[in-house]
């Protein structure tokens, strides 16, 4: 097992026995399976995010009660057998550093298929020079300490790695206003830096990044920050993530998830093709000469 399979496996536990209570028809509530395991609710929302992995008696009492089939059964205690064993991740190294929530995310992104992001006036994460992350942290988070943003930094870069890697790189829907592009975070040399490497990321064939225009209005001026991560499983719902300013809120509920479909449905509808939007970074890129 790789060290990247490694790091996806017990989340990718967690989402497919998720999946699997959910395609059950009438659909079973957690606390329906809590009362099953003799357990609390509480244990099993942790297994199905991926916090803990089930015992060999708890899993066997899931499926049952799923209904699914033998080779179902067998395929499922294979995946967990694995997950017991893998290695350490990368992200081992800082945990001691991290919040809880975000270290969840990060073993989220590593899972997912698909990561949709929409931001108003930054970059979105996978495309941040380590200049511009930096300036951007320093503004906003400079009381926290040079050693904690130091391992802010490391984390950030290591995590816009599922985007190139050579495994299973994630596919990126990228939505971003076009204040992100002229905001002069860094100064000139910084931005010209930053809008270009935007541009490279974009030729990417797993990437699609569009520009909302000043043109759009409100839309253009929200400061809105979303991010709804897919997972391999097509009955997953997939996950949104919501910054809260001191860690990051995982929503998982389907509703609250295919309402930020929706907004982000909505933005995409007012973004600018993939074409015009290289064509108008390639423009903001000469500004800055």
């Amino acid at each position: 097992m790789t060290k990247t399979q490694a790091g996806r496996a017990m989340v990718g536990v967690g989402r497919r026995l998720k999946a699997l209570r959910m395609a059950v028809r009438p659909r079973l509530t957690q606390g329906a399976v809590a009362e099953a395991l003799g357990k609390s609710q509480k244990l099993v929302s942790l297994m199905e995010m991926g916090g803990q992995l089930p015992t060999d008696h708890q899993v066997m009492t899931m499926l049952n009660l799923y209904g699914v089939d033998e080779a179902i059964q067998l395929d499922v205690l294979a995946q967990i057998r694995e997950a017991r064993a893998s290695q350490a991740v990368w992200w081992d190294e800082y945990i001691a550093h991290l919040p809880r929530s975000l270290v969840k995310l990060i073993e989220l992104e590593d899972t997912a298929t698909k990561i949709s992001i929409a931001t108003g006036g930054l970059v979105p994460f996978p495309f941040q020079t380590e200049k511009y992350m930096r300036d951007v942290d320093e503004f906003g988070f400079g009381e926290v300490g040079a050693e904690r943003l130091t391992v802010q930094h490391a984390v950030r870069m290591r995590r816009q790695e599922i985007v190139t890697r050579a495994e299973g790189p994630v596919v990126v829907d990228a939505l971003l206003s076009e204040a992100a592009l002229r905001a002069q975070v860094g100064g000139a040399p910084a931005m010209r830096e930053q809008v270009e490497r935007i541009i490279e990321m974009a030729a990417l064939p797993n990437v699609t990044v569009r520009v909302i225009p000043f043109a759009a209005g409100a839309a253009a001026a929200s400061q809105v920050n979303l991010t709804i991560l897919d997972f391999p499983n097509p009955h997953d719902p997939g996950v949104a993530t919501m910054d809260t300013g001191t860690g990051v809120a995982i929503l998982d509920d389907p509703k609250e998830v295919r309402a930020r479909r929706r907004r982000f449905d909505y933005l995409s509808r007012k973004a600018l093709s993939s074409t015009e939007s290289v064509e108008l970074m390639r423009s903001a890129s000469k500004e800055y000469l």
